[in-house]
Parts: C-alpha cells; sequence; structure tokens
C-alpha cells in the first residue's frame, strides 16, 4: 500500500544521512563532548517540543495526511542548508530548525496508524511497516558508506550526496501520502477542545489515564540514564575505535539486517505474549550498550552489539508502539503521542546535556579512555534502576 512505500522511500532519505551525523560533527566540525551533548540533545527535544500542539491541532480538525505531507516536505528542504555549515554549532542550529517544524509528521504518523489497523493487528502490522523501514535504511545506509569512502575530498564534500539523497527520498515520500485515501473524522475532536498549545488541558486529559502516566513516568527514568552516554558514542567511534564511514555504515546495516530478519517474529511475539512483559525485557536488556562501548577496543565489539540490539528492537519497538495505540483513545491519540514524545524529548534533552557536561570533565580530569568508561558505567548502573 501507499503507506507502506511511503515508509520505504522515508527511511531511505533518513538512512542516508543520519548514521553520520554525529560522526560527521566530530571529525570534520571536531566537535567536543559538550557540543556533541547539545548536539544530541537538541535532536531529541526539537522534534517533540511542538508535537503535542501539531497532535492535538491534527485530533481537532480529524486529519492527519496534511500534517504528514507537510512535515515531510520541511524536513526535505532543510537538509540542503547541513552541505555548507563550518562549525558544530551551525549543524546544531539546523537540525534543531529542521526538528521543529518537521515534527508534525510524528504523532500524526503513529496517529494515522492506529486509526487505520484493528487492535488485533497492531502488532504485526506496526512490525511490518518497520521492517518496511529499516531495508530502506539499510540499503541506503551501505551504499552511502560506500559512495562516502570512494569519494575523494574532504568529508563535507563526501557528505553531499547523502544529503541530495534525503532532500529528494524525503519530498518523495511525502508526495506519496497524498494518495492514501483518509475519512476526516468529525467525531476526533470531541474531547480535545480548548487551545492546541495549552498544556494545563492536555495533562488534565493525560492524569485521568493511569496507564499512560505509568508508561510515561517509566520511560523518562529509563530515558535519562539511557541518554547519558549517546553524546560519547561518536567520540569513541571516531577518536578511539578509528572507525571509517563505510565501517559506520556497517554498524547500521548490521543493525538493520537483524530487525528485518527478526521483525515478522517479533510482531507475532508482542501480539502472542503481550506488550508490557516484552517492554520490561527489552530496557534490561540495553544495559549491554554502555557496557560494550566501555570495553570496545575494535570496531568488530560495536558490530556484535549491532547485531544483538538489532534482535532486541525486532520485538522492543514495537511492543511499546503497540502499547501506547492501546492505552490511548481514538479521539486523543495524536495528543497522547505527542505528550509521550515530548516527555521523552525533555528527559532525552537532559540526560544527553548532563551526560556531555560530565563526559568533558571527566575525559579532561582522567583522559579521554577512563572518562568515557565512567560515564560508560554511570549509565550502565542507572540503566539497572
Amino acid at each position: 500500500s501507499d503507506v507502506y512505500k511511503r515508509q520505504i522511500v522515508n527511511s531511505l532519505g533518513s538512512g542516508a544521512v543520519n548514521p553520520f551525523l554525529g560522526v560527521y560533527t566530530v571529525e570534520q566540525l571536531n566537535a567536543s563532548a559538550s557540543e556533541m551533548g547539545w548536539f544530541n540533545s537538541i535532536s531529541n527535544l526539537a522534534p517533540n517540543m511542538m508535537q503535542v500542539a501539531w497532535g492535538k491541532l491534527s485530533d481537532k480538525i480529524g486529519r492527519r495526511i496534511p500534517f504528514i505531507v507537510i512535515g515531510g516536505l520541511i524536513t526535505a528542504v532543510l537538509w540542503i542548508p547541513l552541505m555548507f555549515v563550518t562549525s558544530a554549532t551551525q549543524l546544531i542550529v539546523v537540525i534543531a530548525v529542521q526538528s521543529l517544524l518537521g515534527s508534525m509528521a510524528t504523532p500524526t504518523w503513529t496517529a494515522l496508524i492506529g486509526d487505520l489497523v484493528h487492535l488485533s493487528k497492531r502488532g504485526i502490522t506496526t512490525a511490518t511497516i518497520n521492517r518496511s523501514a529499516a531495508v530502506g535504511s539499510l540499503l541506503a545506509t551501505l551504499a552511502a558508506g560506500y559512495l562516502m569512502v570512494m569519494i575523494k575530498g574532504t568529508l563535507q564534500q563526501a557528505l553531499f550526496i547523502p544529503l541530495l539523497i534525503a532532500v529528494f527520498c524525503g519530498v518523495v515520500s511525502s508526495l506519496v501520502m497524498i494518495l492514501v485515501h483518509e475519512k476526516p473524522n468529525p467525531n476526533l475532536n470531541s474531547l480535545s477542545g480548548g487551545s492546541v498549545f495549552s498544556i494545563a488541558d492536555v495533562v488534565k486529559q493525560v492524569r485521568s489515564n493511569t496507564d499512560f502516566v505509568r508508561l510515561c513516568v517509566s520511560s523518562a527514568t529509563f530515558g535519562f540514564f539511557m541518554t547519558l552516554c549517546w553524546p560519547l558514542f561518536s567520540i569513541t567511534t571516531i577518536r578511539v575505535l578509528n572507525a571509517s564511514m563505510l565501517e559506520v555504515a556497517l554498524m547500521s546495516v548490521i543493525n538493520g539486517a537483524a530487525v528485518i530478519a527478526l521483525q515478522p517474529w517479533g510482531g507475532k511475539l508482542v501480539d502472542r505474549v503481550g506488550r508490557r512483559p516484552l517492554i520490561v525485557v527489552y530496557r534490561l536488556s540495553l544495559i549491554l550498550v554502555p557496557v560494550f562501548y566501555a570495553l570496545a577496543s575494535s570496531v568488530y565489539h560495536l558490530y556484535l552489539l549491532n547485531l544483538i540490539l538489532g534482535i532486541l528492537t525486532a520485538f522492543g519497538e514495537v511492543a511499546i508502539f503497540a502499547y501506547l495505540l492501546d492505552i490511548t483513545r481514538e479521539e486523543l491519540r495524536g495528543t497522547f503521542t505527542a505528550f509521550y514524545n515530548l516527555v521523552n524529548g525533555i528527559v532525552f534533552f537532559t540526560g544527553s546535556l548532563v551526560g556531555g557536561y560530565l563526559g568533558n570533565y571527566l575525559i579532561g580530569v582522567f583522559g579521554l579512555i577512563l572518562g568515557l568508561q565512567l560515564v560508560y558505567a554511570l549509565s550502565a548502573i542507572g540503566r539497572c534502576a
């Protein structure tokens, strides 16, 4: 269907660029740990700042597709300025603007899937859609990594082609959504009164849903410790392990291949076993990430980590997505999805920023390797909680 086509083409664009932005910021723009903290923080907060407003507006209007189309086109166009940035600060600003404006597509995409898919099949359908995205992302990342190694010149020049691919795919994937048939649903706005910018209205609605509140609290607690080490991953990859762009691409490809192979099984498992038990298993397993990065002495260790992560992702992300849809009502799905993303965005912003500055301080005191390892250890211990 056109929904699958959109997800494949869209993932081709994001897969061509996203895996390389962090390492590009470290290697080409010489970003410090604190600058990488800002990079990761903004990358997580900016996409979520306006999602509550976009999701609530979508619920009030009773339409999803216009938001997905416009948000996708904005995201595509704003890949172009990244071709010309000369500092980490400039890149962070462009990413912030792109994420802020393009975020209208995120809660509305989730809500559209909830609108179109029956409750009993959300697990397997979500898995199939995610698998389509993983295929596109895998192919694009591998091709982009190879081209960046083959192109002679600076890393900035090598990034031109992946960025152009992202622009083209972003435009095409947005236009594809025009073909999707969506019936306007006037009943969606029955419980979404008030201003689309009124957080107080949203909080009042959220507090009435105990399961949703528990999901937000658990995600926020885990998310803070998870994101502490995010700013340091690219530093380990480039300055400790000296990975090339092709090796960076292979890490994403290994992860994507595992997701593609196991996602259908993961979707069936989510529908059969249930959402919550698998969410717990998934989060506990993510303790392995900082442990691997702390002890890695070769890119092959990160290859193994990405294989394990791909297996975990095959059921973990599907379980969270399906559970979120299960516990939110149709008429408020866009609003609740946006609020959940906002909570995570704020926590991820805080965790990444703290991790970046903490990494800067500890690297200055204990040196590169031990400084990184101390932050990774703190992240691993926090994830256990």
